[in-house]
Parts: C-alpha cells; structure tokens; sequence
C-alpha cells in the first residue's frame, strides 16, 4: 500500500510542480544488494542462497546492485531528462514483467 501511495504521490507531485519547472520521478528497485542484511544477523550462506535463488528468477539473471539505482538517478537528474517528470522507473531487470515463479516448481 505504502508503494503506491509513493507511486501516486510522484504522479501528483509532478502535475503540480511541473509548471514552476520542478521535475519529480520514482525510482522503483526490486531486489538490491545492500549491507542491510547484515544489520539483520542474517548469515552470509543464507543470505548467498537467497541471492542466488532470486537472481535465476529475475530475467537479467541477477539482483541489483547500489550502483543500478546510483546511475537511474544520475539519469534523471540530468540534462538528458529535462523532459521527463511523474516517471516511475523501474529498476529490477525486468522481474516486474517475469513470472516469478520458478519454473522448476510443479
């Protein structure tokens, strides 16, 4: 729920702020490496076997990585996207769009 309240809130955000030229986006991660995990007490093998069982699920064959969000920001905080705003970027090789279940699963 709270997702797409985030979601409409980008979409209202831009219709409002557009014309004082104030552009607002979303940047939607799906599963990301990051230390957050640790915090948890979540052993590395378990962690390492969650990884890899995500990753065979997920089209690009693998998690994200810090640095995929870093860069789709990067992106739109540029020139390049002047023209874009109320955008909800995706970033979870394409595991959106994928079955995600596995296929090996009767």
């Amino acid at each position: 729920m709270s997702k797409a309240a985030l979601d409409m809130f980008t979409k209202c955000l831009s219709l409002e702020l557009g014309p004082k030229g104030i552009r607002v986006n979303s940047i939607n991660p799906a599963s990301v490496r990051t230390p957050i995990f640790d915090k948890f007490g979540v052993q590395s093998f378990s962690l390492q076997n969650m990884i890899e069982m995500t990753a065979k699920s997920y089209p690009l064959g693998r998690i994200g990585e810090p640095i995929d969000c870093a860069k789709a920001v990067a992106y739109l905080a540029s020139d390049d996207a002047s023209f874009v705003s109320g955008t909800l970027l995706q970033v979870d090789g394409a595991s959106l769009h994928a079955n995600m279940t596995d296929p090996n699963d009767p």
